[in-house]
Parts: C-alpha cells; sequence; structure tokens
C-alpha cells in the first residue's frame, strides 16, 4: 500500500544508512563528532554503520537507505540552568497504518535535560561531548524501531522503553544481541 509520502514499501536498512539531518539549533563540533563516533560503536554489533548528511548536502545524491532526522530546540549543552519538565519521549519516530517510518525527531531540549541531570563534577567541562553521546544514542533507539520496523522495546541497553540521564552519559551502553539481529533489518513483530 502507498503511504501518504508516496512510497510503495519501505527498504530494509543496509550498511551504510545516511541520516538526513536537519538542527534548529546546530550541535556543537565537539557534539557532531561525538555523535558520528557513539552512533558507528553501537550499530558495529550489528555490521552497520551511518553517514550523517545535512539536508541541503542531498541534492543530487543516490543513497539507498535514508532516515530522515529532525533535532528539535536546542542541541547544545548550556551552563546555565534548565528548567524544562523531563517527562516524556526523548524522540519518537512516525508511523502510518501500523508501519514504522524513516522520519525520526529528536527533541534536543529533553535529551539535555536528562544527560545534565546525570553530570557531575569534571563532566561538566565535557557537556558538548556527553551531548553529542546522548542524542547518539537516543538516535540509535529510534532506529533501532525503524529497522526492526517495530514499537516494540527491548528489555536491556540502548533498545530499552525508557533511557536514564546516566545511561545517556555512560561511558559504554549497547544493544543486546537480541536487538542487534533486529538492526540488521530483521523484523521484530
Amino acid at each position: 500500500a502507498a503511504s501518504a509520502w508516496g512510497f510503495e514499501c519501505l527498504p530494509a536498512l543496509h550498511a551504510p544508512i545516511t541520516l538526513v539531518v536537519q538542527y534548529e539549533t546546530s550541535p556543537s563540533p565537539a557534539a557532531l563528532t561525538e555523535m558520528q563516533k557513539e552512533l558507528n560503536t553501537l550499530l558495529q554489533k550489528a555490521n552497520r554503520r551511518v553517514e550523517l548528511k545535512r539536508r541541503e548536502e542531498m541534492e543530487g545524491s543516490d543513497a539507498a537507505d535514508l532516515v530522515l532526522v529532525k533535532f528539535r530546540g536546542n542541541c547544545r549543552m548550556e551552563t546555565a540552568p534548565i528548567f524544562l519538565d523531563e517527562r516524556g519521549p526523548l524522540a519518537f519516530t512516525h508511523t502510518m497504518d501500523g508501519e514504522v517510518l524513516p522520519f525520526s525527531e529528536v527533541l534536543c531540549d529533553k535529551v539535555r535535560v536528562a544527560a545534565r541531570s546525570a553530570m557531575h563534577g569534571g563532566q561538566m567541562a565535557e557537556g558538548d561531548r556527553l551531548m553529542g553521546r546522548a542524542m547518539a544514542r537516543v538516535l540509535a533507539h529510534e532506529l533501532y524501531h525503524i529497522a526492526a520496523n517495530t514499537g516494540k522495546h527491548g528489555k536491556e541497553g540502548v533498545a530499552k522503553r525508557s533511557l536514564s540521564g546516566a545511561q545517556l552519559i555512560a561511558d559504554r551502553l549497547d544493544f543486546d544481541d537480541h536487538e542487534a539481529l533486529f538492526l540488521r533489518g530483521k523484523s521484530a513483530r
């Protein structure tokens, strides 16, 4: 069945995945570097890799596996206190007629609040890098939904229902083996 976007069916994700990104407020260079590095580290278990490209860089491109990602809000770590209700999702992926579409939105303000709530001491000096790590983990979670074509969550790691601020900035967080299979394009339904 055709969707409102005009696709007859959505392709399975295969390496490399091109993330076409759009930012309301661009992350710092340190955050972008860490986000790319962490995304590829997380997806390595599934033998996948990602390339981030701004929307304007895609003109004339013939990339096969595209995921459109909008980063809403302020994607920079701020040193001033943040007063924002952190309840609710940190990101979401669009669906239509039970199908998961390759269109995600990351809510940077909520990610920033969650990450900052777990930071202490010297971590504040690495705020931009930790923000990049947090955004990567939130985005990897959404890529899991897209690759597995499911709204279901894993029991552990990046694919679980919710991630704490501490998990978003921890030195290590991974997909478990079961969810890594779904990142290879195996349906979780």
